[in-house]
């Protein structure tokens, strides 16, 4: 079944993903967890209600005794599942895909990871269609996650400044409480697309694309905001545009956060970034002495490397940040609360904090369709046989002033370039150089 990703499974609603497969779902999940308590969250599409309901049956067929809390952020889900103790947790979402998409993200008890191999034990199941036999579970259960949750980021919030901050929830799921959670701070809120609509009228919700924060960039310019905050479609993902309207990208974020948490009295923890980051976050964060560990991208990969470090926090390119404090989960909250405090312990604005440290200029992503994943990568190896290799996640080739790492897809035949090299010449240089070895076979833009 398609449907089933590496990190979730997510699919076109009815096309791919529908009450049937839905209830299937649930049920397999039920005997694959073997879970008493489990919790389920959603966001704001327009086919939630009818997935909920079918994977909830489910659930309950297998003797599942289920609790909804609503309408919530996939942070949210995973907070209020690990603090209350489930045995598993499922937050029904698409993410950042357009409306007409839904899906699911797991998580086990403490809010643990659920990797692609205990996925496909999952889609093993559903297509198998083979359960066990017990005594039906209960009508599911609610609860209201919000006090207990905003209890807790009362607790975080160590800044007084009133900050003005536009915040784009992208007529997703956040913006029916974000406002109410930040009105807990004392920042100034400017909303933007706070409306929900799964539609998504005003821009997909994916903030990683620079195109989908035209508007708030503009808006943060215009009203003379101290930053602006785009969120993506569950919330689980946060990037920062500046007060010049600039846009953070999210490895610098993590370096942000991480130097955050060192000002506030931490010392000598443990960093997890994923293997695009800027060479520039290992070179700060080990001359700050902590120390650093690279992961496969991947929220189940980067929770895993933390869990195992104990790491005190952790982010990816993609905006994903990670904290000790919230379960090593994502948390765009604390991910703020973290700058913000920052900001002003230096009395500085977000680009001059940021932007002595962006030292490298980088190619962004750059995707190629090819022929072959493993004999593209070989040629690639071979091309620049006297670099220093690393395998992490695809290869990661380095030299004194460049580097880059050329990851596959884990749907499509494509490979994924980040290069960052020391000058803005010698990155347009080498980038042209690996996109023409990678794509020499019949290779293409993708």
């Amino acid at each position: 079944m398609s449907i089933f990703k590496a990190y979730d499974i997510r699919g076109r609603v009815p096309e791919e993903l529908n009450e049937e497969v839905a209830y299937l779902i649930g049920r397999a999940a039920g005997d694959y967890f073997g879970a008493r308590r489990f919790m389920v969250g959603t966001d704001d599409r327009a086919s939630r209600d009818s997935l909920f309901e079918a994977f909830a049956r489910g659930l309950r067929t297998q003797g599942v005794q289920v609790l909804s809390i609503g309408k919530v952020s996939t942070p949210i889900l995973y907070y209020t599942a690990a603090e209350q103790d489930f045995d598993a947790g499922v937050m029904i979402t698409a993410s950042h895909n357009p409306g007409e998409y839904n899906g699911f993200k797991f998580c086990r008890r403490d809010a643990a990871p659920v990797p692609q191999e205990q996925l496909q034990e999952i889609r093993r199941l559903v297509e198998a269609g083979s359960f066990r036999s017990v005594s039906p579970a209960g009508a599911p259960e609610e609860m209201d996650p919000f006090p207990a949750y905003r209890d807790f980021l009362k607790r975080r919030v160590t800044f007084s400044t009133p900050y003005r901050v536009v915040v784009d929830a992208g007529n997703a799921v956040c913006g029916l409480f974000v406002g109410d959670n930040l009105a807990l701070t004392p920042l100034q809120v400017d909303p933007l697309f706070f409306e929900s609509d799964p539609s998504f009228p005003n821009h997909e919700p994916n903030p990683l694309l620079e195109e989908n924060t035209v508007e708030l960039r503009r808006r943060v310019r215009e009203t003379g905001a101290d930053l602006g905050i785009a969120l993506d479609g569950d919330g689980d993902r946060m990037m920062l545009v500046d007060e010049e309207g600039a846009f953070l990208q999210g490895d610098l974020t993590t370096l942000l956060i991480a130097l955050g948490l060192l000002e506030t009295g931490h010392r000598g923890f443990d960093v997890v970034i994923d293997c695009r980051a800027s060479r520039v976050v290992e070179e700060i964060l080990r001359g700050k002495g902590l120390s650093v560990t690279k992961s496969r991208v991947g929220h189940t990969f980067i929770k895993t490397l933390m869990r195992k470090q104990k790491s005190l926090c952790g982010g990816e390119l993609s905006g994903h940040y990670y904290f000790q404090e919230s379960h090593y989960t994502e948390s765009t909250d604390l991910a703020l609360f973290t700058i913000l405090a920052m900001m002003e312990a230096r009395k500085a604005t977000l680009a001059e904090i940021w932007r002595p440290l962006a030292r490298y200029p980088q190619s962004g992503e750059i995707n190629s369709r090819v022929l072959s994943v493993d004999a593209t990568l070989a040629r690639v190896k071979a091309a620049f046989h006297d670099a220093r290799f690393s395998e992490i996640d695809g290869l990661t080739v380095e030299y004194d002033g460049w580097w880059f790492n050329l990851r596959p897809s884990n749907t499509e035949p494509l490979l994924r370039l980040n290069l960052e090299a020391s000058d803005t010449g010698q990155m347009e240089e080498m980038r042209d150089k690996v996109l023409a070895v990678v794509r020499a076979d019949g290779g293409e833009p993708a």
